[in-house]
């Protein structure tokens, strides 16, 4: 279909800028100066026709729009950036049909075994499942370990097996200092002196169980481009740098994964749907990597749902763990199911009973 606005339009290859990649927020505040209205009319035909489109500024833009007879003459177009999303059809993560939905375990099969371990995840494997999501954080000599919350409290005894009373923060202790607690008493004496693992532990255990890891960033004092490079290089020495997903809160840690790993799988986590989000997925989405809403499953419905798909886009949910639940997200098109208690064959035997297709 040619596009009745830029009859004349080329879209050629371009070099990559060499300047800094603006933050989300920056993105957000020059928003309205950078898109001029001959351009949001073309991008609402382009919707229409179910394309997403991301628009940048000074990005690494792989297509630009060169000229056209219908835009002002009088203004400059060449930092304005129109990138098509990626084919998600046929990425080997995006499922057609409902019943091949996947079923993700949270922090390992944390139903039996202590959340984020080893054991969690050897779980996972000998429970049916291909994916397991983890949460990483930093020690205070910058080791990546795995780690929910702030502090090792709630999943953490001392050897003797007596807890902590005082809050001791991940981020204020070394590696080998984490070494001296028991992380796995909590969920059963079988999994006694079970030890924290580190990111490299974990990226290990998923290539020996044929495991696809799903690794969210959680927020971290510092996290910049050294972290995430140490991360994707961890992944790419095992040879999962095209079975991982990055997921985060935090877009812009997102990005800087990106900027390590040009071709990855991006899930931007949020607890509701906003007016943003789409413009987060857009701010995330480049032809070369993959991205997706991973969103509370309490917080989708039709019309959240329709909007994400409308935009060109697809979601996960976390975390389900009711039949109630996956009643709602098997009628609303959900791609991921991230859950404590279900497993691969549970959540595709419900979703094979609905009646969607």
């Amino acid at each position: 279909m040619i596009n009745p606005l830029l009859p004349e339009t080329k879209i050629n290859e371009c070099r990559s800028h060499k300047k800094k990649t603006p933050s989300f927020k920056e993105l957000s505040q020059n928003k309205k100066q950078l898109i001029p209205q001959a351009l949001l009319i073309t991008l609402a035909i382009l919707s229409a026709q179910n394309m997403s489109l991301a628009l940048k500024r000074n990005e690494n833009p792989p297509y630009i729009i060169e000229e056209s007879s219908q835009m002002d003459e009088n203004k400059d177009y060449s930092d304005i950036t129109i990138v098509a999303p990626p084919n998600i059809e046929n990425s080997k993560h995006y499922n057609e049909n409902s019943e091949n939905v996947s079923a993700i375990a949270h922090r390992g099969y944390s139903h039996i075994a202590p959340e984020n371990t080893i054991p969690a995840f050897v779980a996972a494997a000998q429970h049916g499942f291909k994916k397991v999501e983890c949460d990483v954080s930093w020690t205070k000599d910058s080791v990546p370990v795995l780690l929910h919350d702030e502090t090792i409290n709630r999943t953490a005894s001392r050897k003797n097996g007596f807890p902590l009373i005082l809050p001791k923060k991940c981020s204020n202790l070394n590696y080998n200092e984490l070494l001296d607690y028991d992380f796995g008493s909590w969920k059963g004496s079988q999994y006694k002196n079970t030890k924290i693992p580190t990111f490299a532990e974990f990226i290990d255990c998923c290539k020996e169980n044929n495991l696809q890891p799903y690794i969210e960033l959680k927020e971290t004092k510092g996290f910049d481009s050294e972290k995430a490079e140490m991360l994707v290089n961890y992944v790419k020495e095992a040879g999962l740098e095209n079975d991982v997903t990055w997921i985060s809160f935090n877009a812009d840690y997102l990005k800087l994964i990106n900027e390590q790993s040009e071709n990855c799988r991006l899930g931007y986590l949020t607890k509701d749907f906003s007016s943003d989000t789409i413009s987060t997925l857009q701010y995330l989405n480049t032809t070369f990597n993959e991205v997706f809403l991973d969103i509370k499953a309490a917080a989708i419905d039709d019309k959240s749902s329709e909007s994400i798909q409308d935009s060109g886009f697809y979601f996960e949910a976390w975390t389900v763990d009711t039949p109630d639940e996956l009643d709602k997200l098997s009628s609303l098109n959900c791609r991921g199911i991230t859950t404590n208690y279900f497993t691969n064959d549970d959540v595709n035997e419900y979703f094979l009973k609905s009646d969607i297709k």
